[in-house]
């Protein structure tokens, strides 16, 4: 599986290169200008946009299968920095307080 950000707002995907995925409003025909929008994947989906023109002599890109193609958080290829960031946060917002909380509470008993 191959996760894919807004899957609903383009019809064509193709693998660009080892670490962008490009994404067509409209399926590539020719003799047409295109919206595109490329996703970085290594860099944390991060997307650039543009506009590509096919003319008669272009080759014509070949679509990814939707059945292989996913918006599942867990195919994503940054999934362990996301996780590791949401259990520091959980540490620093709710561990340090409870235990500083409790050792107020622990002093005034006395």
């Amino acid at each position: 599986m191959i996760y894919v950000p807004d899957i609903e707002n383009y019809e064509c995907f193709v693998v660009n290169s080892d670490t962008t995925i490009r994404a067509y409003e409209q399926k590539p025909t020719n003799n047409t200008t295109i919206n595109y929008r490329d996703y970085y994947f290594t860099g944390n989906y991060i997307y650039r946009d543009g506009t590509q023109t096919f003319n008669n002599y272009s080759t014509l890109p070949v679509c990814l299968e939707q059945s292989i193609l996913t918006t599942e958080v867990y195919y994503r290829n940054d999934f362990p920095q996301i996780l590791l960031m949401f259990v520091l946060l959980c540490i620093i917002f709710f561990w340090f307080p409870i235990k500083l909380i409790t050792r107020i509470f622990k002093r005034w008993s006395l």
